[in-house]
Order: structure tokens, then sequence, then C-alpha cells
């Protein structure tokens, strides 16, 4: 009995290793191909002459006072609405004006934004 128990193992034994053996390698990885990268030309061609300085000035003078004009109308918006939430009641539903000025101060402030990231 003990050498059947003890020929069923090696025999079992040697079919695991046959298998091993006949199992395929696991693959290998192909090397990424890599392709060259080019950057686009730029939209505006820069002249390698001395930039005019009286042209950034102007346009820096003019972004100014557009800012200077955003947050003057954007200072008074808020103030009329400010006057206005003030003298409305806290149980009154607020009116379509009130709503259209909440409206309207959003887009100067999203202006301003805009003006100061230039």
């Amino acid at each position: 009995m003990l050498c059947t128990r003890r020929h069923m193992m090696e025999t079992m034994a040697g079919a695991a290793g046959g298998m091993l053996l006949l199992q395929d390698a696991p693959p290998i990885p192909r090397p990424r191909v890599r392709t060259p990268v080019y950057p686009p030309e730029p939209a505006e061609k820069q002249d390698s002459d001395k930039p005019d300085s009286t042209t950034r000035r102007v346009s820096l003078q003019a972004q100014e006072k557009e800012l200077r004009e955003t947050v003057e109308q954007l200072y008074a918006r808020v103030g009329e609405l400010r006057t206005q939430l003030e003298q409305a009641r806290a149980t009154q539903v607020f009116s379509v004006a009130v709503f259209k000025q909440t409206q309207e101060i959003e887009k100067l402030a999203k202006k301003l934004k805009s003006c100061a990231r230039v």
C-alpha cells in the first residue's frame, strides 16, 4: 500500500513538472516607439527689433482706464443693490429688478476679472 501511494505522488509530481515545462514564457512587451514632437509655428511672427514702447504704453493706459471704469460701475451697482436690500423687509420676496441687478453685478465682476488678467 505504501508503494502505491509513493508511486502515485511521484506520478503527480512528474505531471506537474511536465506541465510547467510545457508552459509558454510570459510575453515580453515591446518598447514604445517615440515620435518626435514639433511645436507649432507661432500665430504672429515677432520682430527681432525693439518693441515700440509708445504703443505698449498706450495699450496699457487704455487697459487701466477700462479697469478703473469697470470698478466704478461695479461699486455704483453694488451700492444701489445694498440700498434696495436695506429697504426691503426680511419676509418680502426679492423682486425681478433685484435679480437682474445681481446678474449685472456678476457680469461686471467677470469683466473686471478678465481685465485684471491681461
